[in-house]
């Protein structure tokens, strides 16, 4: 057994963990299963809004169509780069020529999604009117911002951005996603 765990430890610990996050996961779904359905505000009743659900998911998916395209061609010159590196027969020079032309590839790819995603965002409105958070964005800590204001019809700043008749039924205003300087006392 002990020259098992020497031998393999990394896999038991990966294994390990992989039965924890799945365990936690569980846990997290059936939780989320069980919530209450919110009471969400009559229509018109929180004032003008800046979008309509299905105007707003539409806005949202461009966005992401745009954010995979870039993706895909950094990680499709990626891929030629680690390539060049596993074809058997290219020459050495060969070899660090398709390499720095795709890894710079790679890197314009990045380049040009991270200086065109605030000008798109800003051409389709998809910023919050108070705070002034881009409404599209990804995050490893937080649940993304459209997702919330998918599901609550608010920004995390509190300001209405869709009419509470597009929510999804039993969806409404949720704290758990509203900034800390805007939840009240607990």
């Amino acid at each position: 057994m002990q020259a098992f765990l020497e031998r393999y430890w990394f896999a038991v610990a990966l294994s390990i963990g992989a039965v924890i996050w799945v365990w936690r996961t569980r846990l997290r779904i059936r939780a989320s299963a069980r919530t209450r359905p919110r009471s969400r505000p009559s229509s018109g009743s929180v004032g003008p809004v800046p979008f309509r659900g299905a105007e707003f998911a539409a806005r949202v998916a461009r966005v992401q169509r745009f954010h995979w395209t870039w993706i895909g061609a950094m990680i499709a010159f990626g891929l030629v780069c680690v390539s060049a590196f596993v074809v058997p027969g290219l020459l050495h020079a060969t070899r660090i020529g398709v390499a720095s032309v795709a890894g710079a590839g790679a890197f314009l790819s990045w380049l040009v999604g991270a200086i065109r995603e605030a000008p798109l965002l800003r051409q389709l409105g998809l910023y919050c009117p108070q705070c002034g958070a881009a409404l599209v964005e990804a995050s490893e800590d937080q649940v993304p911002l459209q997702l919330v204001v998918k599901e609550t019809g608010q920004c995390r700043c509190g300001a209405w951005l869709l009419d509470p008749a597009d929510l999804p039924s039993g969806q409404g205003p949720d704290d758990r996603y509203l900034s800390r300087s805007r939840q009240g006392p607990r």
